[in-house]
């Protein structure tokens, strides 16, 4: 669920608010000035010092200069007291603060209805749920009914054993509480993803036009695809598994449109369903072979794409891109950190999103591990990695309260997708690949491609043909210059 926005303001409503300015209905009137409705709700949860009595906790009030001022000091009547706990915090409701709200309701649904007491093995779950660093998101998620429901089917069991987690429904929510046991005390609760992607295709086959395909399509996970889900399947395979089926459905609803059947396909409706649409259309390539082989189809092929075709941006473009990277304040520590990470070192994308916090060194002079040796970080990259390590992005729940990665992501226990990091970067104006292709095009001019191989952490052939690729570009540049001269 997304936020409301908020609206435009009202000036010929209201009078402008004292702490921001805009014209909003006035919530109270604190040291003898308006205060807005949205700026009065903020005020009950900052947290600080009073710069006059030294008091620890909400400070609603502020001096001429901003800086933070208790009730007592500022004289603002508030109440942020919480009748259970003592603690000065936002209330939710009946003067319960949303702390205690939350330690409320994870003991209601994870309370046995038959014994009126928490399971043991929900012990480590129920106690990570309640030191969530944002209650109020706790509490929030909690309503939702989906979860509620799989929460009590858990909590009313007498043992969390896998026949009870293979009873739960397969639905984001339940995905989701699931590697919350596991990664909170019940070893291989997590759903693993063969089941994951069973469930999926199931309701993907209801996609097919043609309810004769499949069979095929059944036929083709069963004897092709399922065999990559074994221990060691990573989240990569599994949605590269789903975009190959897609892609597999895609075409046959194609050639059902055709009215053309699978026995029947030529390459000249593979080129037609290839050619005017996405690049993902090409990944019919890892349909293509099964389906010729399994139905002994003349050979039908998919012209492969082009390697080393991709341009690689400019010395002017990085340039740029450096200038955007610090001076753009839009940019979030956690987006800079991952940019900086590419545009100064190189970096391929699953590798940035997989950086763990044991790569990094901090005690005295910031360092950062990418290949064989540390790096050291100077100014501003340093106090970059301080800034994230600071932040709360993606920290804020039980699924990470202690993370080793440096870029958490949004499920329990892992890392910032890959793709999602690659699109939010594109987005800002930092295209991996050719952010990375300029990157070392540029660094192996003036150091040795094997010395940057080994501290930056890729092949040394792979360093010598950016090398070589920069150099002839440059080469090129200079043999044009010289062409300009002697006209």
């Amino acid at each position: 669920m997304m936020a409301r926005r908020k609206p435009a303001p009202e000036p010929d409503r209201y009078e402008p608010c004292e702490r921001c300015g805009e014209a909003y209905l006035t919530a109270a009137w604190w040291q003898d000035t308006p205060i807005c409705c949205y700026c009065y709700n903020q005020a009950k949860r900052v947290v600080g010092q009073c710069v006059e009595c030294a008091h620890s906790g909400i400070v609603p009030g502020r001096t001429p200069t901003g800086q933070y001022l208790c009730r007592t000091c500022s004289g603002i009547q508030l109440n942020v007291d919480c009748v259970e706990c003592g603690a000065e915090a936002e209330l939710y409701r009946r003067g319960h603060c949303w702390r205690c709200e939350l330690a409320h309701q994870v003991d209601e649904l994870l309370t046995n209805p038959h014994t009126g007491v928490v399971n043991p093995q929900l012990a480590g779950l129920a106690a990570a749920l309640k030191q969530m660093p944002r209650a109020n998101s706790g509490v929030t998620w909690l309503r939702n009914p989906t979860v509620r429901a799989v929460l009590q089917q858990i909590a009313a069991a007498d043992t969390v054993d896998q026949r009870l987690l293979a009873a739960l429904p397969v639905n984001r929510s339940s995905v989701h509480i699931r590697a919350l046991l596991d990664e909170h005390g019940i070893d291989g609760a997590r759903v693993d993803f063969r089941t994951r992607f069973t469930a999926w295709a199931d309701s993907k086959l209801a996609t097919l036009t043609n309810p004769d395909n499949q069979l095929v399509i059944r036929s083709y996970i069963r004897w092709h695809v399922s065999r990559r889900f074994d221990d060691k399947c990573t989240n990569g395979t599994f949605l590269a598994a789903k975009q190959g089926v897609t892609v597999a459905i895609d075409f046959l609803n194609f050639l059902d449109m055709l009215q053309i059947s699978v026995t029947d396909v030529d390459q000249s409706q593979v080129d037609t369903f290839v050619e005017p649409g996405t690049e993902t259309n090409r990944l019919l390539s890892r349909f293509l072979p099964w389906v010729v082989a399994t139905y002994r189809l003349p050979p039908l092929t998919i012209a492969p794409h082009q390697r080393g075709t991709t341009r690689a941006l400019t010395e002017t473009m990085q340039v740029e891109q450096l200038t955007r990277l610090f001076a753009n304040d839009a940019l979030t520590p956690r987006d800079r950190l991952a940019a900086a990470l590419i545009v100064v070192f190189g970096q391929p994308t699953h590798k940035v999103a997989a950086l763990r916090w044991d790569q990094i060194n901090r005690e005295e002079t910031c360092t950062i591990t990418l290949g064989k040796h540390p790096i050291v970080l100077e100014s501003p990259l340093d106090r970059l990695v301080a800034e994230v390590a600071e932040a709360t992005t993606n920290r804020q729940t039980a699924a990470h309260s202690e993370s080793v990665w440096v870029f958490p992501g949004y499920q329990p226990g892992n890392h910032l997708n890959e793709s999602h990091l690659r699109r939010r970067l594109k987005a800002l104006g930092f295209p991996s690949l050719t952010t990375r292709l300029g990157t070392w095009q540029t660094i192996t001019q003036t150091s040795p491609p094997p010395v940057l191989a080994d501290a930056l952490g890729i092949h040394t052939q792979t360093a010598i043909n950016h090398a070589l690729r920069g150099s002839s570009q440059f080469g090129a540049y200079v043999a044009a210059r010289n062409g300009q001269r002697e006209q």
